[in-house]
């Protein structure tokens, strides 16, 4: 068996339909990931190690989408499927969520079918049970990304600026500005709280 390179890196593109895992997985494409749309979790060994035998070093980086499209015993066991991949595989989960009143709106402004609706099984209904079912890979994700108040421009400057950053860069630092009546960015690492500030918006003595 010929023992070729294996990738360095696989990106975990993962999270509740339409949350933007399409938008994401296509910035990762666009930086040079190899990208693979749905894959069955349970294949990702065999992934690897096709990857071993075709002994090509071009592909360095990939990126899969794991949804609630994958079987159900794939998502339980997610855990042990990772660990079950090469021990010089750096795997990272990104995690996208939204709001459900949100994913609502976006899902009656596509008038796309949510993968977990039936006759018998609401919109709402569907968006609640996928929460639970990704339970397991949201738990393992290195980085959550609330796109509730993204745009999609917005959301591939942050997978370009948090994902696709190359090591070794220095540290990145992204400053966000938030209304407290939205609630705080759920992946927020600091909280800079400064309603103490006069608002020149309400106050315009202070615009000066």
């Amino acid at each position: 068996m010929n023992q070729g390179s294996l990738p360095g890196k696989l990106v975990i593109v993962s999270g509740r339909s339409g949350s933007g895992k399409s938008t994401a997985l296509h910035v990762l494409e666009d930086a040079g990931f190899y990208c693979i749309d749905n894959l069955p979790a349970a294949l990702l060994p065999a992934l690897f190690e096709q990857a071993r035998r075709s002994g090509s070093g071009t592909v360095t980086r990939m990126a899969v989408s794991i949804d609630a499209r994958n079987m159900a015993g794939n998502l339980t066991g997610i855990g042990e499927i990772l660990r079950a991949l090469p021990p010089d595989i750096v795997t990272e989960v990104i995690y996208l969520d939204a709001d459900d009143s949100a994913l609502i709106k976006r899902f009656s402004e596509t008038r796309r079918r949510h993968p977990l609706s039936s006759r018998q099984t609401s919109l709402q209904e569907a968006i609640a049970a996928e929460r639970a079912l990704l339970a397991p890979i949201a738990a393992l994700a290195a980085l959550t990304i609330d796109t509730t108040q993204l745009s999609l421009h917005d959301l591939r400057d942050l997978v370009a600026k948090t994902v696709v950053a190359e090591p070794g860069s220095g540290m990145l630092i992204l400053f966000e500005s938030f209304g407290f009546k939205r609630g705080i960015p759920i992946d927020a690492d600091v909280v800079f709280d400064l309603r103490c500030l006069p608002n020149p918006h309400w106050n315009r003595s202070c615009a000066n």
